[in-house]
């Protein structure tokens, strides 16, 4: 009797850039079966039918699927939203659960395939007893972004370049393969605005100006607020004996806030639940980041039903209303939200 062995099927979302295409490459050569999904967000084409050469040039089957309208409600809509009352979004996150990650799983499963890959910086780890985003191996680690995830989708979830130790020697495996993508860079911009996405705020809402204030005195005029964000130094155009930096923003008048930059450290903050997936108590010690850059420091947690609090063990630099505060408990997600204030 001959046995037939199938190999599993996998999605994976090519996006157009290198760690996507090197992520499907890996897995071919692995021998799954990979199958191509890409998802049109925006208008631009670009990066579809660079995904469609990608998937060509690997000889794997490869589809598309337009949604948009959904990004556009789900995404673009909160973005301006966002902004329109005085946070700074944070898109990326908010994409990949909302947006990217239900669909590229629906997508998949309607194409027989039993898990979707891509081509983040990040581990699946099993801990606590569920499904958990945990950090990369890799120098660079992007679980951060991936905070929003629920059980239902990291359980689905392959990472190809979890254990590749930096973004370089995923670049030398495209030039080693001709990819052509080697020295394409990285996308550290709003992903659906071409040129600065100040001019795009300004076209699109209302205008908000008002002034600087800086202790209780007007100083300057502004020409709007979306032009800033907490924490912000550069472009205020304001001579003072010291540098100074964007306190706070109030959506109603207009103003914003100035301040020294010992006055926005802080060392407690409120976060909302957003995506709660493990909490040893309703305190507990943990890290956690604030902002993808930002290296994880040690706090404690103390969490309630709708809303949790972050009290780090010493201060931190401009908690900004409307980023993402994401906590690891052993190096895994396990809990995040949006930053609503912080305290001294």
């Amino acid at each position: 009797m001959c046995i037939v062995v199938y190999a599993m099927r996998v999605a994976v979302a090519l996006s157009g850039g290198v760690d996507s295409s090197i992520a499907a490459f890996l897995l071919k050569e692995e021998g799954y079966d990979v199958v191509g999904i890409t998802l049109k967000l925006y208008d631009d084409e670009s990066d579809i039918k660079q995904a469609e050469r990608i998937a060509e040039f690997l000889g794997i089957e490869w589809h598309c699927f337009d949604y948009s309208s959904e990004f556009r409600k789900r995404v673009i809509d909160y973005f301006f939203k966002t902004y329109s009352e005085g946070k700074t979004p944070n898109p990326c996150v908010v994409c990949n659960r909302d947006v990217k990650f239900n669909y590229l799983i629906e997508a998949s499963e309607r194409l027989g395939c039993q898990r979707l890959a891509t081509g983040h910086y990040a581990r699946v780890s099993y801990r606590f007893n569920r499904p958990l985003i945990a950090k990369s191996d890799s120098t660079k680690d992007q679980s951060y972004f991936l905070c929003f995830l629920k059980e239902k989708q990291i359980e689905r979830l392959i990472f190809p370049l979890s254990e590749i130790g930096s973004k370089d020697t995923t670049r030398q495996i495209a030039k080693r393969l001709g990819l052509g993508l080697a020295q394409k860079k990285d996308s550290f911009d709003v992903c659906f605005i071409e040129g600065d996405y100040r001019d795009l705020l300004k076209n699109k809402l209302k205008d908000k100006a008002g002034y600087f204030v800086l202790n209780g005195k007007k100083i300057k005029r502004h020409q709007g607020i979306f032009g800033y964000t907490v924490g912000q130094r550069r472009g205020l155009g304001i001579a003072y004996k010291e540098p100074l930096y964007v306190k706070r923003i109030d959506p109603q008048t207009g103003d914003i806030q100035l301040s020294t930059k010992k006055e926005l450290y802080k060392r407690t903050v409120k976060a909302s639940v957003e995506n709660l997936l493990y909490a040893p108590d309703r305190r507990f010690k943990a890290t956690a980041k604030l902002r993808s850059k930002m290296e994880e420091v040690p706090c404690i947690v103390e969490l309630n039903e709708t809303y949790f609090l972050l009290k780090f063990n010493s201060s931190v630099f401009a908690p900004t209303p409307g980023q993402v505060a994401c906590v690891y408990l052993d190096g895994v997600v396990v809990l995040a939200g949006f930053i609503e204030e912080a305290f001294d």
